[in-house]
């Protein structure tokens, strides 16, 4: 039987990168009974070797790999295709499993995941759990640590040997390095907040951590609170770093142009995610140096996760075992082991992880320790109205950034508008 496989490239950029794109994405394809149908990709090279690998066990399928998006895009192209009932069979994703489980939309992979979960670092499928099951199973991860330029760093008569590790050091020292710069060069890379769910949000989460003060209600971060006391410190210690922030970046919603301004000389520090370091490379940045993110003196150490990559299997796919079969294939030790060597990211596997540890650069190095040892925290999935409750936070998070408005009265008014949307 004739066979062909599809692979699309444009999603590569968007996880590394975090780019976010437009909804417009690939038309649906048209399937047959022997058409297996992959959203994704999350990689030329490791696709490459997964559908080689499940082509050779099922020469009869069609294999189709296409790109439907990523964030807002891709969930509400999901949620489209289960309402046309044309889902794919297996669909890439990171922060919405809970809504589509919760809805039936996934099939349950208890099953899958039960061999290997004491081998997985949980925080990289906590996210997929609702009701005590698993609904996605993850590919590969990545977590935040603190970059620094140290070119930047020296030259404002700052030891680099020596990053800060508390907040009031992080602030002196940002003050110090905009001072010395005299407008060439400033302290810290702050993105502002833009669209529905940028890193913005997600680097000011491992700040709100430290101080278990993310903007959740339960530990799963389903339930929104933006006027919690407790994130008060925060919020504050991020206005002073604005004052510190190269002009323009915090407006700037493409986070490419935003963290290769430290690689260019223009920043000192910024918080990276564990792609950064062949980012960093690449740009020409070769004294960028990486640690722990500092902390507030009253508080504790903490981490996110960031770019963690699962794949789910719609219940109304048109393969199910198949797709179960496929899941399983993506936290294979064989597949695992090639997740670094051919993109650069980091894989699930405590095993593997260790393992890589010893062999790597101390860059990555520094990133796989955090994600073998932190508290990690996991990304927000917002249960009821996830586009407009990012709306009304991103708006909070502006007034923070941008304005001096007293905070508390900004978490206020926040507070106010997400009441009346879940009365609306």
């Amino acid at each position: 039987m004739h066979r062909r496989t599809s692979l699309m490239l444009g999603m590569t950029l968007v996880i590394l990168l975090g780019i976010r794109i437009p909804l417009s994405a690939a038309p649906l394809p048209q399937t047959d009974d022997n058409t297996f149908v992959v959203w994704g990709p999350s990689g030329l090279e490791l696709d490459s070797y997964i559908t080689a690998t499940f082509q050779a066990r099922h020469p009869e399928l069609e294999i189709i790999i296409t790109d439907q998006g990523w964030d807002e895009a891709l969930r509400q192209n999901l949620q489209n295709a289960i309402l046309m009932g044309r889902p794919p069979d297996v669909v890439i994703g990171e922060n919405y499993f809970r809504a589509f489980a919760a809805q039936g939309d996934l099939i349950p992979l208890d099953d899958i995941i039960a061999p290997y979960v004491d081998d997985l670092i949980p925080a990289t499928y906590a996210g997929a759990i609702y009701a005590d099951h698993v609904y996605a199973i993850p590919m590969f991860t990545g977590v935040f640590a603190f970059e620094r330029n140290c070119s930047v760093v020296e030259a404002a008569g700052l030891n680099c040997d020596e990053p800060p590790q508390y907040w009031d050091e992080l602030l002196t020292e940002t003050e110090a390095i905009t001072a010395a710069g005299v407008g060439d060069y400033f302290g810290y890379t702050l993105q502002g907040p833009g669209g529905t769910a940028v890193g913005a949000a997600f680097r000011i989460a491992v700040y709100q951590a430290q101080l278990d003060a993310l903007p959740c209600v339960d530990d799963a971060c389903t339930i929104p609170i933006f006027n919690d006391p407790d994130v008060i410190p925060v919020y504050e210690m991020l206005r002073e770093l604005a004052a510190y922030t190269p002009p323009g970046l915090i407006d700037n919603t493409n986070e490419g142009q935003v963290y290769e301004a430290l690689f260019r000389g223009v920043s000192g520090y910024q918080i990276a995610g564990s792609w950064h370091v062949g980012w960093a490379t690449t740009a020409g940045c070769t004294t960028c140096r990486y640690s722990s993110i500092p902390m507030p003196r009253d508080g504790h150490a903490a981490n996110m996760l960031v770019g963690n990559v699962l794949y789910g299997a719609p219940s109304a796919g048109r393969h199910p075992e198949l797709a179960k079969e496929w899941l399983e294939l993506l936290i294979s030790r064989e597949a695992q082991e090639r997740v670094f060597p051919l993109l650069g990211r980091l894989p699930v596997r405590r095993s593997i992880l260790t393992r890589l540890e010893a062999t790597v650069d101390p860059a990555t190095a520094t990133f796989i320790d955090q994600l073998l040892t932190a508290d990690l925290a996991i990304l927000p999935q917002w249960e009821s109205d996830p586009r407009e409750t990012w709306a009304i936070y991103n708006e909070l998070l502006s007034g923070v950034l941008k304005s001096d408005r007293p905070i508390p009265e900004l978490m206020q008014e926040a507070q106010a508008q997400l009441e009346l949307l879940r009365d609306g």
